[in-house]
């Protein structure tokens, strides 16, 4: 049959038949749209097409047509038109080819001027013609239209079912939906025991990205289940560390149904292609939020403080949080916060010491100006670290017991873990072993296979047998009944563990945070003292003053002679050396201390040296000397000289004090002696 339009110019030219279904869902159960598609073939033929020139694009099957993105095969049939090596370019329907009604305008010129024809089941059209290039043009608008509108209802129809709870575009781990309507816990033991570990655990640690390193360390295996899969095929796999933020995080192990918590929004790539992307969207603008929807794993403020935990170790968020525990040495940093800008202070290192500096705000103002403020965190931390110790003092007994109770709790579900693993193992080689034996002998390749299946499946099995052996053999020693009182008497003593040389200062970061959430500081230059506003969690606010140490360097010729008299009374010259130089104290010329330099100083300035004789009969002593004879902490004896108790000559904060031996037995003394050997937590004045 041959068409008014068709010349025999077309008829020398290919044709090209172009099939196209925009998902790969399409491809699989809308079969007959495919066959109706591949029907244009034998439609071309009866235009007078010869078979050998009739050539049929099926490779973008399963790409959507509202982008040129991706569809390669569309890009070469682009190219062969202008080749002009096209007559036809037939489809079931034309919006096949492009959905954009921009491109479509581009692939109407395109074939205008290469004089190449279009073709539908129903019509042919010539895009050369005014008449059949505005129909073309209609077709192209009603196209968009159409796809927007059936977006647009499909929107619609997903945000209905969402208000009501029923939508699921994919379950976390640990929950399936059986009749796609009710989401409930994955109904083997195992899958839930591991996931209720991962959530157990990260209450023990600040971050994320610590829960992932444990996990792994301990050879974790988190259970999913893969996309498209029945729920019963559940695999376990080493988690990834956006596996478990993702896990730790979403809200629907809290029993809470979320929509909207991601924002796809389309844009244009550097070769002008659309592409999509996503972003966060804040919890206040989350399009549906129900509660109670269906059984947790923990509870809705468990998974409040895990946000909120997260939110805090959020370091691109500068200022506004104050990030999580690290390793360095400071142990205020990111608590700290400018009484006078509001800025957040920084902790700046040095060899020996660290130093906190707010320059953040007077930055903002005048680019050159000094900082706010700034003092050394040494002296600020230690009056800290004794205001810390007097609150969680009475607390040591209790937290000795329930330390003692989670180890052999924690034992027993690391082990079951192992069980669980090991027991998910030998479903798998039983599985495999018995796919094997049934497979027919004579498909040697098919038993070849499933055999490197099995032997793989043994070896799994065997490697977590011997893990758990291995675990077993590391049991720990639970503490008996005798071995719990030193306990309590050890947890009473918290200064103790707190000075304990394996107590890192990582641990003492986590204990500073769970106690306090954040601490104004202020400095007071006519009292040359710095002023701490700490905010406990609890609500309460607490003021802490502490002397502001000098700045370290030079000091005067006047300042160095008395500091020398003093220190002189209970230390060799080699100890001042030490001490001035841990101060970063330096001489007149800006050299470190020796001993030698020491001696020259003070034998120009007319000082005496120390001597053992001179110190016994004056009743000289140092600060550990005055403990032990009182019978506390040295700890204890600094705070006593710092409240005013205990008189002491220390002639700079930081600097060794010494402690006259008649001063010990004045009363308020030994009153304050006696309340901190009780066990009193407040038992200096305030």
């Amino acid at each position: 049959m041959s068409h008014p339009i068709i010349s025999p110019q077309h008829l020398q030219r290919s044709a090209f038949v172009y099939v196209r279904q925009s998902s790969p869902n399409q491809v699989r159960k809308n079969q007959e749209s495919h066959r109706r598609q591949e029907h244009m073939v034998e439609h071309v033929a009866t235009l007078g097409w010869p078979p050998c020139r009739i050539i049929m694009l099926d490779g973008d099957t399963g790409r959507t047509g509202t982008s040129l993105h991706g569809r390669h095969q569309f890009q070469e049939l682009l190219e062969t038109i202008a080749r002009d090596q096209a007559g036809l370019i037939a489809a079931c329907e034309l919006s096949r080819l492009v959905r954009d009604n921009q491109d479509w305008v581009q692939v109407i010129r395109l074939c205008c001027y290469h004089d190449v024809l279009l073709a539908d089941e129903h019509r042919v059209y010539h895009p050369a013609d005014p008449h059949d290039r505005l129909m073309l043009g209609i077709q192209g608008t009603f196209n968009e239209f159409e796809v927007n509108r059936i977006i647009e209802r499909m929107q619609l129809c997903l945000k209905e079912k969402a208000r009501r709870g029923e939508q699921y575009d994919g379950l976390p781990p640990g929950y399936i939906c059986r009749d796609d309507k009710h989401c409930e816990k994955h109904p083997d033991p195992r899958v839930q025991r591991a996931i209720q570990k991962v959530l157990r655990d990260f209450e023990r640690f600040p971050s994320a990205r610590q829960l992932y390193l444990h996990l792994l360390e301990e050879g974790f295996q988190l259970p999913v289940v893969p996309k498209g899969r029945d729920w019963r095929d559940v695999g376990w796999v080493t988690p990834s560390y956006g596996q478990v933020l993702a896990l730790v995080t979403h809200p629907a192990y809290a029993g809470i149904y979320v929509r909207g918590r991601r924002q796809v929004f389309v844009t244009l790539d550097a070769q002008g292609h659309k592409q999509t992307k996503v972003r966060r969207v804040p919890r206040e603008e989350w399009d549906i939020f129900l509660e109670d929807h269906h059984e947790a794993y923990i509870p809705q403020e468990t998974w409040e403080r895990n946000m909120k935990k997260i939110a805090g170790n959020a370091n691109v968020q500068g200022d506004l949080t104050r990030g999580a525990a690290g390793e360095g040495r400071s142990l205020l940093a990111g608590l700290l916060r400018c009484r006078r800008c509001g800025y957040r202070l920084q902790a700046r290192y040095s060899s020996s010491s660290v130093r906190y500096v707010c320059g953040r705000g007077v930055s903002q103002r005048t680019p050159d100006a000094a900082p706010c403020i700034a003092f050394s965190g040494v002296d600020v931390e230690a009056l800290l670290a004794e205001e810390i110790l007097e609150v969680v003092g009475p607390a040591g007994v209790a937290a000795a017991q329930r330390a003692a109770d989670h180890l052999a709790s924690q034992y027993q579900q690391q082990r079951q873990l192992l069980v669980d693993r090991l027991d998910a193992l030998r479903e798998t080689e039983a599985r495999a072993a018995r796919e094997y034996k049934q497979t027919d002998v004579t498909y040697t390749a098919a038993r070849q296979a499933l055999g490197r299946e099995w032997n793989e499946a043994l070896l799994q099995v065997e490697a977590a047998q011997s893990r758990l052996a291995v675990f077993d053999a590391q049991q720990p020693v639970l503490p008996s009944r005798s071995q719990r009182k030193q306990l309590e008497r050890l947890g009473e003593d918290v200064r103790k563990l707190w000075n304990h040389p394996r107590a890192s200062n990582r641990l003492k970061q986590e204990l500073v945070r769970v106690l306090i959430e954040e601490i104004v500081a202020d400095v007071d230059e006519s009292r040359n003292e710095v002023v701490l506003l700490i905010q406990w969690s609890g609500g309460h606010h607490t003021e802490l003053r502490g002397r502001r140490a000098l700045r370290r360097g030079k000091l005067p010729a006047a300042q160095l002679k008395a500091l020398l008299d003093s220190l002189r009374k209970v230390h060799t010259d080699a100890a001042i050396a030490r001490a001035l130089n841990r101060e970063g104290l330096r001489s007149g010329n800006g050299e470190t201390w020796t001993a030698e330099r020491v001696r020259r100083y003070r034998q120009r300035a007319g000082i005496s040296g120390y001597h053992a004789g001179e110190k016994s009969r004056a009743g000289w002593l140092t600060q550990g000397e005055a403990a032990t004879r009182l019978g506390i902490s040295p700890m204890s004896v600094h705070r006593l000289v710092g409240s005013g108790i205990l008189p002491a000559e220390q002639p700079q904060r930081g600097l060794p004090m010494v402690i006259s031996v008649h001063d010990l037995t004045l009363v308020e003394v030994q009153r304050a002696v006696q309340s901190l050997k009780a066990g009193h937590t407040c038992p200096l004045p305030e």
